[in-house]
C-alpha cells in the first residue's frame, strides 16, 4: 500500500482531477483478477487441506499460509476501487484503518509462514531425531496461532496511524498514514520523512532481508545435505528450493523499491514510479494467487487428492437421483 506521503501529495495535486489514468486502470484490472481467481483457488486449497488430507505438520503450515492469502484476496476489491477513484477514498475512516491493517497483517503472515516452512524443512533434514520427537501437529498449530498474534501486533500501528482527510475542494477524501498525529502533517514535513524512512527500514529488515536470509540459508543447507548424502533421487525438493528462494525475492523486491521511492517521490520521474507501481501490483497478484499452486502441485499426493476432490464435488453438484 502507498505510504502517507504519496496519498497526501497526490491528493493535493490531483484532488480535482477526475481523469482515470492508464496505470490505475491496469492496476485495478490486475487487482480484480486477483480477487476473483485468488479467492476461488485459495478457498479450494483450504478445503482440500482441511477436509481431504490427514492432519500433519506440513498441512498445518500450508493451511495457515494459504489462509493469509485468502484473507488478502478479500481486501483486494477495496483496493481496486481505490485505484480507479484515486486519490478519493469512499469507504470511510474505519475501513481506511482496517483494510490497510489487514493487508499488512497478511503480508507479514505470508512472509512468516514461508520462513517457518523453510526452518521446518531444515530441522527435518539436519535434526531428524529431534524433529520426529517434538514436532507434532499440535505443536505446529500452537506456533501458527502465536505467529498470527505476532502479525496482529505488527499491523496494529497501521490501524492507529491511518487517517482520512477532506481536502480543500470539499470533495476529495484521502486515506493516508499520519505519523504526526492528527492534522500536524504539513507543519512537520522533515520529521514526517524521517519517521517514514525509519518505518521503511524497519519493515525492510523485518519483512524482507531477515526472512530472505533465513530462507536462503535453510534451503542451501538442505540442498548441500541432500546432494552430499544422496538422500533423494527425485528433483522435486530442488524445485521447491528454487521456487521458494526465487519467488520470494522477485515478488517482494518491487514492493520495497517502490515504497522507498514513494517517500522521496519528487526525486523520481512519475513515469518510473507508475511503471514500478504496475509491476509491484502484478507481482503481488501473482504471488498471492499462484505461488501456493506452485508449491502444492509439486506434491504428488496433493495433486491426486485435488483431482479426486474436484471429481467428487462435480458429481455432488450435478448428480440427480433417479426415482424408481
Amino acid at each position: 500500500m502507498s505510504n502517507g506521503s504519496e496519498f497526501h501529495m497526490s491528493a493535493t495535486l490531483q484532488g480535482n482531477n477526475t481523469k482515470i489514468s492508464t496505470v490505475n486502470i491496469l492496476s485495478s484490472l490486475a487487482l480484480f483478477m486477483t480477487s476473483l481467481f485468488g479467492l476461488v483457488v485459495n478457498s479450494l486449497y483450504l478445503w482440500v487441506l482441511r477436509f481431504k488430507m490427514c492432519k500433519s505438520v506440513n498441512t498445518t503450515w500450508f493451511f495457515h499460509l494459504i489462509l493469509g492469502n485468502s484473507v488478502f484476496t478479500i481486501t483486494v476489491p477495496f483496493l481496486a476501487v481505490y485505484r480507479l477513484m484515486s486519490p478519493h477514498w469512499i469507504f470511510g475512516g474505519f475501513l481506511c484503518k482496517l483494510i490497510n491493517s489487514v493487508i499488512v497483517l497478511c503480508m507479514y503472515a505470508n512472509i512468516i509462514f514461508l520462513t517457518i516452512i523453510s526452518i521446518d524443512r531444515y530441522a527435518l533434514v539436519h535434526h531428524p531425531v529431534w524433529y520426529r520427537r517434538y514436532m507434532t501437529h499440535r505443536f505446529a498449530s500452537i506456533i501458527c496461532i502465536s505467529m498470527w498474534g505476532f502479525t496482529i501486533l505488527c499491523s496494529a500501528p497501521y490501524f492507529a496511524f491511518r487517517q482520512i482527510r477532506l481536502l480543500d475542494d470539499n470533495k476529495t477524501t484521502i486515506c493516508y498514514t499520519d505519523y504526526t498525529f492528527y492534522g500536524l502533517w504539513d507543519n512537520h514535513q522533515k520529521s514526517r520523512i524521517q519517521i517514514e524512512w525509519i518505518v521503511f527500514f524497519f519493515n525492510l529488515v523485518l519483512s524482507f532481508l531477515l526472512p530472505f536470509f533465513v530462507i536462503m540459508v535453510c534451503y542451501l543447507k538442505i540442498a548441500f545435505r541432500m546432494k552430499k548424502g544422496n538422500l533423494t533421487r527425485s528433483s522435486k525438493p530442488y524445485k521447491i528450493i528454487f521456487i521458494t528462494v526465487v519467488s520470494f525475492f522477485i515478488f517482494f523486491i518491487p514492493y520495497h523499491i517502490w515504497k522507498g521511492m514513494s517517500i522521496e517521490k519528487r526525486k523520481f520521474h512519475k513515469t518510473t514510479r507508475d511503471v514500478l507501481k504496475v509491476i509491484m501490483t502484478c507481482s503481488f497478484c501473482f504471488h498471492y494467487c499462484f505461488t501456493p499452486m506452485l508449491y502444492l502441485f509439486i506434491v504428488e499426493n496433493f495433486k491426486k487428492l485435488l483431482r479426486k476432490s474436484l471429481i467428487t464435488l462435480f458429481e455432488t453438484v450435478f448428480y440427480e437421483p433417479v426415482s424408481s
